[in-house]
């Protein structure tokens, strides 16, 4: 691996990035800092900054990967409360006058999980490949991000974590050789919920001017209300001073009060309508109408989402590899795909539309292979940000990845270069849902 290194002058300070085969990358950089359950103050610029190694992840509980189906995001990256740090990585040979176009990456993990700089989110090829700069963002999770002790300030300071990095890339990007008027944000499960809600938030206008959303669950978009009282019941009682540990034991304990929500509860922390910087439910369909006109949309499932989430069930995954109750357990998974992602998705497309927007909607499809997992929530991961990481996962498309890959990577790098909406499928991976 070579270590040849390159500095950037930049408004943040000089950054020291690193080639790597194809790419330039500068890692783990800070756009703000925040004291627990405070909103983040944006860095001030410093002198110097290297950006060698990458940014540590919001504090979450680790899986182990050996234990049965769980699925460890993290790999070896720290954990820290300190995690408000962001990743950029450009082609080789970029050149600081290139205005080349921005894709901001937003990690999902029902926002209890994930990170920024995560193995399986490696941006190399997609920015390599497609000819665009990739700025992959670190945000708090859990109670730390969306909940704290149950106060209305606590709530949503992930999405203003979300905020102040990308007020970083609109001062910063173009000292890398990337175009700030040129800026897409993208998210996979929650991140793209969480792009849907950066969407209708105080403060973004200007910040970005596309938006990807892979696998959004608007379906449990804001929860309900009867759980989210449940949750800032039990989170009140927690210590605001106690370590990290003790934090992600009462997070636990915070999820557990969420299962009245029933479906909601899978995706229990997130955002909270009606607290800053976020209208109130009533008011949020109002809110995506009137925006619609200024942002392209480019929506895009899975054909079987739920398939992911059922496989962690072993008794689930016995019957499919005994082909008993295959039908049943199909309707099952289409059922519940429906109430999360199809149905809300379908609402949230038609409105922009109507509103005057543009967009696509994308349905990635079965392969058809009887594989559990085929054409599951994530399935499309291994193809947008494809590495050695996922050839030992449950996820792994095989040889299908050298097909199939190149193909979704660049409906998504015309998106991002040119607000190029797909029109004709590719047969085998991708159907238009018009």
């Amino acid at each position: 691996m070579s270590q040849q290194s390159r500095d950037f002058l930049a408004p943040c300070g000089r950054v020291r990035a690193y080639a790597h085969d194809d790419v330039i990358r500068a890692r783990g950089i800070r756009y703000a800092r925040a004291e627990r359950f405070h909103p983040p103050i944006d860095e001030p610029p410093v002198e110097f900054i290297d950006g060698s190694d990458p940014g540590p992840a919001s504090p979450q509980l680790r899986r182990d990967p050996n234990a049965g189906m769980t699925f460890d995001q993290l790999g070896g990256l720290p954990i820290s409360e300190d995690c408000l740090r962001l990743s950029v990585t450009m082609p080789e040979g970029t050149d600081t006058e290139a205005g080349l176009p921005v894709l901001v990456w937003i990690h999902g993990g029902a926002y209890v999980a994930g990170a920024g700089d995560a193995e399986i989110y490696d941006p190399h090829t997609l920015a390599s490949e497609q000819h665009i700069i990739v700025v992959s963002v670190t945000y708090r999770l859990g109670v730390l991000g969306y909940l704290g002790t149950g106060r209305p300030e606590h709530s949503n300071l992930g999405v203003l974590d979300q905020i102040s990095a990308l007020r970083w890339v609109r001062t910063n990007i173009s000292s890398f050789g990337g175009n700030p008027d040129n800026v897409t944000i993208a998210g996979q499960s929650a991140g793209a919920d969480a792009c849907a809600h950066l969407m209708i938030a105080d403060g973004t206008d200007g910040l970005f001017h596309r938006v990807l959303m892979a696998s959004a669950p608007l379906g449990l978009a804001g929860g309900t209300d009867t759980m989210n009282w449940a949750m800032a019941k039990v989170a009140e009682k927690m210590d605001p001073e106690a370590g990290v540990d003790d934090i992600l034991q009462a997070q636990e304990e915070v999820h557990k009060a969420a299962l009245v929500g029933g479906l909601h509860a899978g995706m229990c922390f997130g955002v909270h309508y009606g607290r800053y910087p976020l209208p109130t439910r009533s008011q949020a369909a109002a809110a995506w109408a009137e925006v619609a006109p200024k942002y392209d949309v480019l929506m895009t499932r899975t054909e079987r989402e739920i398939a992911f989430f059922a496989g962690f069930v072993p008794t689930f995954r016995r019957l499919h590899d005994r082909h008993l109750t295959s039908p049943m357990l199909e309707s099952l998974i289409s059922g519940i795909t429906s109430a999360v992602y199809t149905r809300a998705g379908r609402e949230f497309y038609d409105r922009h539309r109507m509103s005057g927007g543009q967009g696509a909607r994308l349905l990635i499809v079965s392969r058809g292979d009887g594989s559990f997992f085929d054409a599951a929530h994530s399935g499309d991961l291994p193809l947008i940000f494809p590495g050695e990481i996922w050839h030992d996962s449950f996820l792994d498309y095989g040889e299908t990845t050298a097909i199939a890959g190149p193909e979704l990577r660049k409906i998504w790098g015309r998106f991002a270069v040119s607000g190029a909406l797909p029109r004709v499928p590719v047969p085998g991976l991708v159907d238009i849902m018009g």
